[in-house]
């Protein structure tokens, strides 16, 4: 957030794309795990594919962006990074080691790798850039999290970077497979200031062309990048340019899609029926890794500085109406911070959460003190028990439930005011700790989301924006993070979401089915179970 996981992809896109399980992958067009198109695929090379996007980029710096937006995965490389179907793979690095005690990483890196500007992209510009994103002055976004842990980065030669861990961490490489952990030329991104956020130096297959605010991004091809991943079938990127359209109305979107302006995008509850239904697109569908909506509620701003006025809202909230009128029955009701599609989930969310009951809701409040006032609205020393909802401006699922969970806390004497603003705005107001509750979704592959978003060390830069601390809590997440192996990692994430669904500071209220499309003529496309597209082996038809 304005200092802070993909929450879009937290909000719907995705957020930040770490594995360490088999991801559900549908290939547009045919072809296997390592990619299905390219120059293969029978498409005509050159050319450029444009995609839907509900909003513009916070910022192209990855290492500043608090969205995650998944332009990144073009424009630049980590490390090590993931194919679409989440096995981590070499990408800057060719080759790494661990030693016995998990704690150093030596990587050694491909030969002839350059920047987009020329210059070399050797051991000590990795350095370099890993350091940027620990400055506390660079006021990392996501990249924070992700290089969270790292003690030291040294490069005792051009092509060899060891990373020392703080402690060992089952999560490391996964961490820094995300785009955000791309890295960067930190003397271009010295020299350019604000600007290297609109067209940033790295070293991925694409660079920005041009980036007009509110209308589009476009990225061109780098016709120097030769240190593709071993998914990628050429090489060198295969289409000429990928433009990123910003419609914020997926109605709108829709619509490009039928005539041809938009050639994927993901697709809104309500027109699932008739485009599944059309010759004209290939669609998948995966059911998403992560909360796809969710209240999030401010611990340190009244109302919510009250456990049992939180445990209230969640007993008041109606899920599987919300589901079954907004989202078309196309997902599930979510208990707790993870869905059943994360590794290290609790078995024991659903029974543990606090399930739809107004009476409940009503005893709960009257004994916080809670009293009927003259208009319904309960009141305690003289003041009104209401709040408002932040929510993102042209989300319709959104707005939708806001209205819903309006008139659902009306019931229980609650009054909701809501308020929509852009992204960029919502961001910034959560971030910055100003909201009471606000609407997020995101997007995630392991339990380690968990401590981004709750140990109390990500509240003033992170994504902690409950602001919820708890020394007890903190120590959970801290074994979790550095657990030796994924069965410790589970058992200690699963004991955080037993603590967090005590604490109530979410209301989860749906694991989205998520749709997406793409026109006939697009030939090896893949999309990965965070939602985003992979265009390295795409193409497009006669």
């Amino acid at each position: 957030m304005a200092g802070r996981a993909r929450i879009l992809a937290i909000i719907g896109i995705p957020v930040l794309l770490l594995v360490g399980v088999i991801l559900a992958v549908s290939l547009l067009g045919g072809g296997d795990e390592s990619g299905g198109g390219g120059s293969s695929s029978g498409g005509k090379g050159g050319g450029t594919i444009t995609l839907g996007m509900d909003q513009d980029p916070d910022t192209l710096d990855p290492q500043k962006t608090n969205l995650d937006p998944q332009i990144l995965l073009y424009l630049g490389d980590p490390l090590v990074t993931k194919t679409p179907g989440g096995k981590i793979v070499p990408a800057l690095a060719e080759s790494w080691k661990v030693s016995e005690d998990g704690k150093v990483y030596t990587f050694k890196l491909k030969n002839g790798v350059k920047f987009h500007d020329g210059t070399p992209l050797d051991a000590e510009a990795v350095k370099a850039s890993i350091e940027r994103a620990l400055d506390p002055k660079t006021k990392a976004g996501i990249a924070a999290s992700l290089f969270a842990g790292i003690e030291s980065v040294e490069a005792p030669s051009k092509d060899t970077v060891e990373v020392k861990l703080a402690q060992p961490s089952s999560i490391f490489l996964l961490n820094i497979s995300a785009p955000p952990a791309a890295i960067i030329n930190v003397e271009a991104a010295n020299r350019m200031g604000d600007e290297f956020g609109r067209k940033p130096v790295l070293s991925g297959p694409y660079e920005v062309e041009s980036w007009k605010s509110g209308e589009q991004v476009v990225i061109k091809r780098n016709p120097d990048y030769r240190w593709a991943p071993d998914y990628v079938k050429d090489e060198s990127a295969y289409l000429d340019t990928i433009t990123f359209r910003i419609i914020p109305d997926l109605s709108t979107q829709v619509s490009a899609l039928r005539s041809g302006e938009l050639q994927a995008i993901r697709v809104p509850p309500v027109n699932v029926g008739e485009i599944r239904g059309s010759d004209e697109f290939r669609t998948f569908e995966n059911l998403r890794q992560g909360i796809g909506t969710y209240i999030e509620m401010n611990t340190q701003r009244a109302p919510f500085d009250d456990p049992a006025v939180r445990e209230a809202i969640s007993h008041a909230v109606d899920k599987e109406a919300i589901i079954d009128s907004v989202y078309r029955g196309q997902g599930e009701p979510a208990c707790g911070p993870l869905p059943s599609t994360i590794p290290g989930y609790w078995e024991g969310a659903c029974d543990a959460a606090p399930g739809h009951d107004p009476a409940k809701a009503k005893e709960l409040l009257s004994g916080a003190g809670w009293n009927p006032g003259q208009d319904g609205t309960l009141q305690k020393n003289g003041q009104p028990l209401e709040f408002t909802l932040l929510t993102q401006a042209g989300n319709r699922e959104w707005s939708q439930s806001a209205q819903l969970i309006q008139q659902q806390l009306k019931g229980v004497g609650v009054k909701m005011e809501i308020q929509s603003l852009e992204l960029g705005a919502l961001i910034e107001k959560v971030g910055a700790g100003e909201s009471q509750a606000n609407f997020l979704g995101y997007s995630y592959t392991n339990p380690d989301i968990l401590y981004q978003f709750f140990h109390s060390s990500s509240i003033e830069a992170g994504l902690n924006t409950t602001r919820i601390q708890s020394d007890e809590l903190d120590a959970v997440l801290e074994k979790m993070r550095s657990a030796a192996d994924a069965a410790e990692r589970d058992r200690f994430a699963r004991q955080a979401q037993e603590t967090l669904i005590d604490e109530a500071a979410w209301v989860p209220i749906v694991v989205n089915q998520d749709y997406w499309a793409a026109r006939q003529e697009v030939r090896g496309a893949e999309v990965g179970a965070d939602g985003s597209w992979y265009l390295q082996n795409a193409s497009v038809s006669e």
